[in-house]
């Protein structure tokens, strides 16, 4: 019977960090052909205390990301207020019988924390191994500019719009999916119509103007997108609106993701929809010809999608 080399974290956006984590787990597993498992939840803590919480990628991606890296199975459960008032060695040992006790191994983070008031550190599941029998793998952090990478670091990138450190840090353009959504059409009555789309709980980076590929299906289109509140037509509702380059399609209700590739401009208040609509003609452009030097790039990252 196989046992379980477990990698513990809440593995949002799966950036450097935890690739490295999950790869070691897997390497570990298969060494003695067992099996590595990641052990992580449904929602982020943070959300239990305080009601919200920017996600950096939604579940199915987060899996199928954590899938790619050889770990055999995601054991997914919901973190609730009782949960998080269990004990560290509760913990432990609520997690062993979860894997009828054949834990080989646990491997985590430089920083994780576990237990009643995050007060378990990575020296004391060291200690619990010893006791109950398994071996313990703390992982050094994966640094970027000098600064260990974690999602913290990759939201508040993304919250600056230095895009270049978050997706240097995610090793893949960050990237948002939902339901592309009706609103004012406002693109479409200009000449540049839009796809707009629902992020749902993931963060919307910086307010401006990103060049960027759409994602439907498993075709990749260039694109143009602006995040922000439209300011030139008297837009009040922060958006996330995408126009496809050369491509027009009815997308209302379907799937869509944007990957945004590079960061172009803020997002501003224009004199008059002439302006406008020439200074969006020049944003184009230059996406698209970002888009073309990124593409085969692009491809390769999503092909495990």
């Amino acid at each position: 019977m196989n046992r379980t080399v477990i990698a513990l974290g809440m593995f949002d956006g799966v950036h450097l960090g935890h690739r490295a984590l999950l790869e070691r787990a897997a390497s570990i597993a298969h060494e003695n052909g067992d099996l590595a498992v990641a052990f992580t939840f449904s929602n982020h803590p943070r959300e239990v205390f305080t009601g919200s919480a920017d996600y950096l990628c939604t579940p199915r991606l987060k899996e199928t990301l954590i899938g790619s890296l050889g770990i055999d199975g995601v054991d997914t459960v919901a973190f609730t207020k009782l949960f998080a008032a269990i004990p560290p060695e509760a913990f432990v040992q609520w997690l062993l019988k979860r894997y009828d006790g054949r834990v080989l191994a646990i491997v985590c983070g430089y920083d994780y924390r576990f237990g009643a008031g995050a007060s378990g550190t990575g020296e004391q599941m060291k200690a619990f191994g010893k006791q109950y029998g398994f071996e313990t793998e703390i992982l050094d952090p994966v640094c970027y500019a000098g600064i260990p990478c974690s999602s913290t670091r990759v939201r508040e990138a993304l919250k600056n719009g230095d895009l270049v450190t978050a997706n240097a840090m995610l090793d893949r353009p960050y990237a948002i999916t939902g339901r592309v959504v009706h609103h004012k059409a406002i693109g479409r009555r200009i000449g540049f119509p839009t796809a707009n789309v629902d992020p749902g709980q993931q963060l919307l980076p910086k307010d401006g103007v990103y060049a960027s590929a759409l994602l439907i299906g498993k075709t990749l289109y260039g694109a143009v997108t602006n995040i922000g509140c439209n300011p030139t037509v008297g837009g009040t509702m922060r958006t996330l609106e995408t126009h496809l380059m050369d491509e027009s399609m009815d997308l209302y209700g379907r799937e869509a993701t944007v990957l945004f590739l590079k960061r172009l401009r803020e997002e501003q208040r224009f004199a008059s929809i002439d302006a406008l609509k020439e200074r969006i003609a020049k944003d184009a452009a230059d996406a698209k010809k970002v888009f073309e030097e990124t593409e085969k790039s692009v491809y390769n990252t999503i092909k495990v999608w």
